[in-house]
């Protein structure tokens, strides 16, 4: 069976597992080394069957943990040139780890095959993942992203399940507390991902017979699981929840397995 553990998904820390019991790998670490290993062994997974970390991007909620965390697992650490160079002269990855690119196509960890694609963030370099697995079965992590172009989207519709990122509610960002500049930079097209704009990539996948969904990266502050699960049901409204798709939110941390 192929799994996605969404460990932790939020403004606050980002980390998922996709694998199974035997072997799997990580996209980002952006909690602390401890807590990790933690929602690893809280969910029977053994240290060993991590095969490698991959890296979206270096904002600080997606790589927090990973110095002491490559250390620890002494596995292969997975990104795009440009974020490994950063990693390497910021000090933000255990000096002795194995460091290997992504930019040249899809690249193996164990008997996983995964290849990067290209998202508008805010970043020098940023990616989404997409993550075979032995069985056959496709998924992606996707978040941190200002919209979906085409490439995303190309990278997308071929899988089984979809992570992908839900932010923020418009009203709420507008409203909110933040500076007017932190609000242009979130709503831009290298900030995130609003309900809508989400909802809007969600209809174009199920055209396309993607039918398994996580909404993931929901902000603390301009978002309540609540509001994005409705603007995505909304937007799928000609569609049957439960039948022809399946729909979880992910929590900050927690969230359940999902299994596609």
């Amino acid at each position: 069976m192929a799994r996605i553990y969404p460990l932790f998904s939020s403004s606050s820390g980002n980390c998922t597992y996709v694998g199974d019991e035997k072997s799997g790998v990580l996209i980002d670490a952006g909690v602390s080394c401890k807590r990790i290993v933690t929602a690893l062994e809280d969910r029977s997974i053994p240290l060993g069957a991590v095969r490698g970390i991959f890296v979206t991007h270096t904002h600080s909620d997606h790589i927090s943990g990973l110095k002491v965390l490559s250390k620890k697992l002494n596995v292969p650490v997975f990104a795009q040139e440009t974020n490994l160079r950063i990693l390497a002269e910021s000090d933000k990855v255990f000096i002795g780890c194995t460091l290997k690119g992504t930019d040249e196509g899809p690249v193996t960890a164990g008997d996983i095959r995964v290849t990067g694609f290209e998202t508008l963030h805010d970043t020098p370099a940023s990616c989404g993942y997409k993550i075979e697995l032995p069985s056959g079965r496709v998924c992606a992590v996707c978040t941190d992203l200002g919209r979906v172009t085409s490439s995303v989207h190309d990278n997308l519709k071929d899988c089984s399940l979809v992570l992908l990122e839900s932010n923020y509610d418009e009203d709420m960002l507008r409203t909110g507390p933040y500076d007017y500049a932190l609000k242009q930079r979130i709503s831009s097209d290298h900030g995130h991902l609003s309900n809508d704009s989400c909802g809007r990539e969600l209809c174009r996948l199920v055209e396309e017979g993607v039918c398994r969904f996580i909404l993931g990266h929901l902000s603390p502050h301009n978002n309540t699981p609540e509001k994005a699960e409705r603007s995505a049901v909304r937007y799928l409204e000609k569609y049957v929840r439960g039948e022809d798709y399946l729909l979880t939110v992910a929590s900050p941390e927690g969230t359940r397995t999902v299994v596609f």
